[in-house]
């Protein structure tokens, strides 16, 4: 159900409430997040499932007895459920700052091939993570592209060689040329893995920051990461950060 672990990341100490409470939250899920016309028992128990929640012993029954009496929590209508005005602000306020994922827990790339590099691309490395971790797909699009052009611009500085990407004033080429003059520098043999992907993330991330009708989705993450980890990969053993003075 998409959305859903982003959305319990919101809910303060949402771990800790009881199998009922988490009902209420997740009503509030499909109807004020979800926008759905109403919601059913078996959408709440869909909630239980998706996230491998021991249910509510009871969904219908619970849904049923707060629909009743003078501090009901949902009205039913039409065979469908929802929050009572009331009650929903009573749930805006159960809400905090999101929590951070570990990098080190993600599955979007190994965080520790970045352990000896700089501060500042570890940091950016985190970033990176955490944006796919949260479900932030079109950062994630383009703090990847900048990654990999602040590794491609180290690559050359590391070997001496800066000034082939570089203008006449001195600034740095946009990333399209910057992957050409990488692709066809004799110092180093890159994988066909690499030089198939390049393109595809910088487009990736073209699409995020400049297309104001896209929006980049988990599988548009998915389907390159794999080769994302063999490029970044190969640019950091280029760099050779550690003997790099």
């Amino acid at each position: 159900m998409k959305g859903l672990e982003s959305f319990i990341l919101t809910v303060t100490d949402f771990n800790d409430l009881t199998a009922s409470k988490k009902i209420d939250f997740f009503a509030y899920f499909l109807l004020i997040e979800q926008k759905a016309k109403g919601f059913t028992t078996k959408e709440i128990a869909d909630c239980f499932d998706n996230l491998h929640l021991e249910p509510y012993s009871n969904i219908s029954s619970y849904l049923s007895n707060n629909s009743k009496g003078k501090s009901k929590k949902f009205l039913k209508k039409n065979g469908s459920y929802f929050l009572e005005r009331t009650h929903k602000e009573i749930l805006d306020l159960g809400f905090g700052k999101i929590p951070i994922p570990k990098a080190i827990d993600s599955k979007y790339l190994p965080f520790e091939i970045f352990s000896e590099t700089r501060g500042y691309i570890t940091k950016l490395a985190e970033q990176t993570i955490n944006s796919y971790d949260l479900e932030l797909y079109d950062a994630c699009s383009v703090l990847t592209r900048k990654l990999v052009e602040i590794l491609i611009i180290e690559s050359f500085e590391r070997h001496g060689i800066e000034n082939l990407i570089k203008k006449s004033d001195g600034s740095f080429y946009y990333l399209s040329d910057l992957i050409t003059e990488l692709l066809k520098e004799p110092k180093w043999n890159l994988s066909r893995n690499t030089k198939q992907s390049l393109p595809k993330i910088k487009k990736n991330g073209d699409l995020s920051a400049h297309n104001r009708r896209y929006i980049a989705r988990k599988p548009d993450s998915d389907k390159l990461k794999d080769d994302l980890r063999i490029v970044i990969g190969e640019l950091i053993h280029i760099i050779d950060y550690p003997n790099w003075k």
